[in-house]
């Protein structure tokens, strides 16, 4: 399991199967790398592919605060993930 699937599963997890299927999340880890890749990226834009998915291809419409905090946290260990590899890679 890498970095972002873990960082997704374990903070992310909106429809909450992550105890059980594991690689659920597993479609959304390239976009999210790419993301992250990009040099003009911002925390924002994390936020937003997340609240898309979550909308608009889940079609979530119920916990809205639980929703927005896992979402807001999930967001905070993918930049800090992004900064602890770009100090790596430089």
């Amino acid at each position: 399991m890498n970095e972002v699937q873990k960082i997704l599963n374990r903070e992310w997890d909106p429809i909450e199967v992550a105890d059980v299927l594991d690689d659920e999340y597993d479609c959304y880890c390239a976009p999210i790398t790419q993301i992250l890749d990009n040099i003009h990226t911002q925390p924002d834009d994390l936020f937003k592919y997340l609240e898309n998915i979550e909308i608009e291809q889940m079609k979530l419409t119920h916990q809205v605060e639980q929703r927005l905090t896992h979402r807001t946290n999930t967001v905070e260990k993918l930049w800090k993930l992004h900064i602890s590899l770009s100090k790596n890679n430089h």
